[in-house]
This record gives structure tokens, sequence and C-alpha cells, in this order.
């Protein structure tokens, strides 16, 4: 794999500095020729019964036993887990968790099936992984909070918002679940704050790895509101992590098991621009009014997500909006979605619209394509999950 490296003396040309107000350029703007665009194939419909809503906040693509594709998807409402048969769109169950008792899941916030013996549930309001089964029998809980007990924990550890673009990932036998920091990171905790959480499913023990670019996010750069530090994370043909981070034009590989980035290639669209941090020196009083101004303003990345039946990769893009006022809402950022091969060369991208027609947040990969949830206005009663489905095509 031939990827493009930057060394960190070469930094100071991509990332600028001034009264602590960081700017990262996009160096390849305008320089990158698109030969591909995405474009909607087909799509699929699910039917959902009364207690059951669109936008659901996680989802996962599955087999059953019978080696049928099933498609998984979280009921808050409910605490549970809905299963549909993705083929033919029919109900095939669902596994309910009680919330009180010994079998408790007090809030179900996503989750891993690995198989009808061991689901890993995400337990939001203790931050712990509970082991389960197929019939919500609780089997072991898993501290996320690390063993040494600190009051102040969320200082030290991270905090999770699983999501499907944000799912919890099984190397070999280790299942990642990456969180981050919802503030601003201090300069003391840059090398020291580790955003994810990798669980030994053998014995069940936990390690933390992985720490946020020094270049982006460390000297107690404004990145307040929870939504610049995100990280979103996705794996490889070869099985390396790549993290797609807000604020950056570039994608960091690495292992799940080192701390050490493998290597720092160009991800960005040719038509973003310099993404800035907030300009407020006194982080934890940042004002709402700035930070909404900030993410309204600024392009911002989401996630990056694999296709292994193509071969390519697909970031997405939530485009600033250069005359945003106060009253703009989030869902009025354009979406765009960035097309690379598999050694990050840039393809192509595509707008398809904007939050308010799509909810890019649940979005996966078939063989039919790049599945993202539809938001159909004309379903006033919300009785169906809808799904457009996209692949590239030579312009």
């Amino acid at each position: 794999m031939k990827l493009q490296l930057y060394i960190v003396g070469f930094l100071f040309l991509l990332v600028s500095c001034t009264n602590n107000v960081v700017s990262i350029k996009n160096n390849k703007k305008g320089k990158v020729e698109a030969t591909y665009q995405l474009v909607e194939n087909s799509g699929k419909k699910f039917y959902l019964d009364s207690e059951t809503a669109p936008k659901s906040p996680y989802m996962q693509m599955t087999e059953d036993s019978l080696g049928r594709r099933i498609l998984t998807f979280l009921n808050l409402y409910k605490n549970a887990i809905y299963l549909y048969n993705y083929e033919d769109t029919s109900f095939v169950g669902k596994i309910v968790y009680k919330k009180e008792g010994g079998n408790a899941v007090s809030r179900l916030s996503g989750y891993y099936i690995k198989n009808s013996d061991s689901i890993y549930v995400y337990n939001m309001p203790m931050t712990e992984v509970i082991l389960t089964n197929s019939s919500a029998e609780v089997k072991e809980h898993i501290s996320l909070r690390g063993s040494d007990n600190k009051l102040d924990w969320f200082s030290y550890y991270p905090q999770y918002l699983p999501s499907t673009v944000n799912p919890f990932l099984l190397v070999n036998d280790i299942l990642l679940l990456t969180g981050q920091l919802f503030s601003s990171i201090p300069a003391t905790d840059i090398d020291r704050f580790k955003f994810t959480a990798c669980i030994n499913t053998n014995n069940n023990m936990v390690e933390f790895r992985h720490t946020y670019p020094k270049e982006i996010y460390g000297n107690g750069v404004n990145w307040e509101g929870g939504i610049p530090t995100r990280v979103y994370p996705t794996l490889s043909a070869k099985g390396e992590l790549i993290h797609s981070f807000p604020a950056s034009h570039d994608l960091y590989l690495s292992r799940w098991d080192s701390d050490t980035i493998i290597a720092q290639v160009y991800g960005g669209s040719n038509n973003a621009g310099t993404i800035h941090s907030i300009d407020y020196d006194d982080t934890a009083r940042t004002p709402d009014n700035l930070i909404i101004s900030n993410f309204l303003h600024e392009d911002m990345y989401g996630a990056i997500i694999y296709d292994p039946y193509r071969k390519v990769y697909y970031r997405f893009l939530l485009q600033g909006i250069p005359n945003a006022t106060i009253a703009t809402s989030k869902e009025e950022k354009p979406i765009n979605i960035i097309i690379m091969d598999e050694n990050f060369n840039y393809l192509g991208e595509t707008v398809i619209g904007t939050g308010k027609k799509w909810n890019w947040t649940n979005s996966f990969v078939t063989c039919e394509g790049l599945n993202i949830e539809y938001i159909d206005n004309e379903d006033t009663n919300e009785d169906y999950l809808n799904f457009r489905i996209f692949i590239p095509e030579l312009i």
C-alpha cells in the first residue's frame, strides 16, 4: 500500500495556531480530480410497529443460524434490540431487556451481537458493557470507568455515544468501543487521555488505547461542544484501525493494541476549506452561541466507512454554512460523501442533501451498496424505516 505520510516537522504547513486558535488547512483544496460520484441505486423499507420510531440511534448487520442477513436496531422506548430480515424486510423478533432486577440493563445504548450466547450491550448510566445472551439474561458486568475508582473518572476515561457509524468493532477476540472527551482536551492530558476501550472477550479485561492528535487537539485549544472531539473508527481490509476526526482533513491509521500512529493520510474533500477552532480562551465558560456558530460555519468531517465489496472508503463531511445564523439548525448542513480507493486515493465526492432528508448517522454497507437512512416527510405516522442505497459510478 502506497500511503502519503506526513512527518511531524512538516505539520506547520497544514496547521497554524494564532492566539490559541488552531487553523487546519486543506492543502489539496481544488487540486484533486473526481472520476466517480455516488448515485442512488435502490432502497429498502421496513415496516415498524406502533412502539418503534425511525432514526434509531444504533444498528448492526449480522447473520442468523440459517445464514440470513439480519438488520438489527435499537428501540430506546422498549429498551430492546429489534431484528428484521434484511432480504425481505420482514420482522424476525426482538430482545427486550429489563430495567430493574438481576438481569437489568437500565439504559441500552448500543450493542454488539457476536452470537446468540454472547451479546455485548452498552449500559450508559453505569458506563459499562454487559455480557448478555439472546434471552436477555445478564452474564457479566464490565466497567469502563477504570480500576482505580476515581470519583472524577470521566476526566481520565472516555465517555461513549455508540452509533451505527461509531459501532463496536471486533478485531480477533478484542472488542473495541470508541469514546471521547466531551470537552476540550487540557494540555496536560493530551498524551494521557485514551479514547478506545479494548475488551478482551476471552477474559473481559479492559485496556485503553489511542490518543488525540496533538497538532489539532493539544495546547488546550478550544474544541467545546462535544462534536469536534468525536472520533469515528473503521477497520481497513488489513485490520488496521482508521480514525476520522471532525477537525482533520487527514485520516489516522494505527493498530488496536498500540497508541503509535502507523500513518497519517489525506482523506479530505476537494471543496473543504480551513477548519478553525473556537476563538475563546476560557474553554470551560465558552458561550453556547459561539459553540453553535463554530459548528454551523465550519466544515466538520464525520464517519469513515469501508466497503469491502467495492474496496472503497466513504467519508462523510458536514459542510459549513457561510451565512448561518443562530437560528440555523444543524440539520441544514449539506452532507457530502467523499469516495476513496483502498489506498486512500481520492475518487470523488457527492452532496446528497441535508440532514432534513438524510439521517447520515444510520449508514452501513451491504453488498447492494451504501445504505443511508432517508427521512420521508410524507410518512407522517412514522410507519417505516427507509433506506436509500448508493453505489459509486464513473462520471
